[in-house]
């Protein structure tokens, strides 16, 4: 099953490329995080998918582009650009990891009561 198509990427980055591998590299991304989050079955996956989850596979398809751009030999004086978009990609998606949840995955939160906040309160 796709989570992302095509259109989905609006970066400049993807004109000229066959986004077919890559594209579906990101769902065995997706299929990959739902397992570490305890979702073992694919059919358990609420689809569409969440917001950030889609937005997670988003990034990591343009992320690879960036990598995959980077390892060509030719010398192009723009591979700096590859660099530093692959960087910024990189750490969004170490942005978006930590807020995916089990939820998210299934689809089981239907309002505010079901979900959770932690903080830390020090007293002096």
């Amino acid at each position: 099953m796709s989570y992302i198509i095509a259109s989905d990427i609006k970066a400049n980055l993807v004109q000229g490329f066959d986004l077919k591998p890559y594209l579906d590299e990101a769902d065995d991304e997706i299929n990959d995080l739902c397992e570490r989050l305890g979702v073992r079955e694919t059919t358990d996956i609420h689809t569409p998918i969440h917001y950030k989850m889609k937005r997670y596979a988003i990034v990591f398809v343009q992320m690879r582009l960036a990598q995959d751009k980077l390892g060509t030999n030719s010398p192009d004086v723009t591979m700096e650009k590859y660099r530093d978009l692959y960087q910024i990609y990189k750490q969004e998606l170490k942005d978006l990891l930590p807020q995916i949840t089990y939820e998210m995955v299934t689809g089981t939160v239907d309002s505010m009561t079901g979900r959770t906040a932690v903080f830390n309160l020090y007293r002096g």
